[in-house]
């Protein structure tokens, strides 16, 4: 699996991203921004923490929209206007190809910040990821500046708090909470969804049917989502292998900025520093020490067959998935954290297919693979097909990368996870329905 950065033209391409002074001082903020939300503690810090995070997005979609409006007057060949910000290199200001590269890091720049507001809602929804996919099941809303709403919305929030000591999560500031505008945190343990409007009159009635039919899956903890996800309570408790993946993170950071290693039977990872690494090797040996480093974990883990093993790297991944942990409440240093969301670090995690079906065998789930796995495997199709008797009738179902992430880049444990496909197909599955299984006490692990 390749990621959007590395499909760049060239590793000078991707370090003229991650050098950008842009994408650099908003690492340190990251950093600033991790370390305040993990000391949240009250109504009064989050409300607090969101304010200021608010500001920091807010800042960059305008300079977004700055950027956006020099594009369209290059491409409709006029000058750049005399209030036109300035470049962060020292490419040509006259060149629509400059801004295009300004706009494409600025991008990053506001799914990373928003990033850390993803954390804030899993912290506020303590860290519950049924009402997390359950929220997300909607279209991006966009940016916040510019928005006709936003106002609304704003005194919505600061009325709430002033008036009744309410803390109320701004949806439009994450990249994940899309059904409603708001959520009002009660101080008896409640959360209230919203639409606001500024006119009344003007509601859209499938949004509040959107709001209702949502509300009452997550307040029954049963049926079906609008967008045909169901939630499945499982009860299996929630682990990982996290303790691992954070040890070479920190070891790779410390020595020369790759190390790999075996974290559990059939897995193993080469973590990466990009920022240690510069001071050892240049882009040439970089790239083999990498080959070499994950050619002897994959023989570790028994993958030898590098035209079937199961990999996916961490890189350029802020945002991108709306049902993934963001990185910011990994159990990880703030500087980690801050770095695996700017791309700083990275991580890269392959899995022995073969471990996988037999781990799945042993809860009583017949398995096969339906795609080679060589890193051109199609993300949007069936990758693992899954069956198990039930009484008299054998119950299947397919699942595509989506179902696979989490045991690749959280890290869940093997049998943990075989555990939960087996209850899944135990359980009463409904026509036309996708079930999304929710393991049990996930709080505990994460930040």
């Amino acid at each position: 699996m390749r990621a959007r950065l590395m499909d760049r033209k060239g590793s000078d391409e991707t370090d003229a991203v991650l050098t950008h002074p842009a994408h650099q001082q908003t690492l340190n903020a990251l950093i600033g921004l991790i370390r305040d939300l993990r000391a949240c503690r009250t109504p009064e810090d989050l409300y607090a923490f969101q304010n200021k995070l608010r500001d920091h997005v807010l800042e960059v979609e305008k300079h977004r929209n700055a950027i956006t409006q020099q594009i369209k007057r290059l491409h409709r060949h006029q000058k750049i206007s005399t209030d036109a910000p300035e470049l962060g290199t020292d490419r040509d200001r006259n060149a629509e190809t400059s801004w295009t590269f300004e706009a494409d890091v600025y991008e990053r720049i506001w799914r990373q910040l928003k990033t850390v507001a993803d954390a804030l809602a899993w912290k506020a929804f303590h860290y519950d990821r049924a009402i997390i996919i359950a929220l997300s099941r909607a279209q991006a809303p966009g940016m916040m500046y510019g928005k006709t709403g936003l106002a609304k919305e704003l005194e919505t929030i600061e009325t709430a708090w002033h008036d009744e000591h309410q803390f109320v999560l701004h949806h439009d500031l994450t990249n994940v909470i899309r059904v409603g505008d708001l959520t009002v945190f009660d101080h008896d343990g409640y959360a209230w969804l919203r639409e606001i409007k500024t006119n009344e009159n003007r509601r859209v009635r499938a949004q509040d049917q959107l709001l209702a039919a949502t509300s009452q899956v997550l307040a029954e903890k049963t049926g079906a989502l609008p967008s045909g996800h169901s939630p499945l309570h499982t009860g299996i408790d929630y682990r990982t292998n996290l303790g691992g993946l954070r040890q070479l993170l920190d070891l790779a950071h410390a020595r020369t900025g790759i190390l790999g290693g075996k974290v559990s039977s059939g897995r193993a990872v080469v973590a990466v520093s990009q920022y240690t690494a510069a001071n050892h090797f240049t882009p040439e040996q970089f790239a083999a020490q990498f080959d070499t480093e994950f050619a002897r974990v994959r023989c570790r883990i028994g993958a030898d067959n590098p035209g079937h093993t199961l990999t996916l790297p961490s890189i350029d991944n802020a945002g991108h998935h709306r049902a993934d942990p963001p990185w910011a409440i990994y159990p990880i240093s703030a500087e980690t954290a801050a770095s695996l969301i700017a791309d700083g670090m990275f991580f890269v995690v392959c899995m022995n297919p073969h471990t996988i079906i037999d781990a799945l065998s042993k809860t009583g789930v017949q398995a096969r693979w339906l795609q080679r796995l060589d890193g051109t495997e199609n993300v949007d199709a069936p990758l693992l097909e899954v069956s198990k008797r039930a009484g008299n009738r054998r119950i299947s179902c397919s699942l595509n990368f989506a179902a696979i992430r989490g045991l690749m880049l959280e890290l869940i444990d093997l049998r943990t996870w075989s555990l939960q496909v087996a209850a899944t197909l135990s359980g009463d599955l409904q026509p036309n329905t996708q079930p999304w299984p929710c393991f049990a006490r996930e709080a505990k692990t994460w930040i």
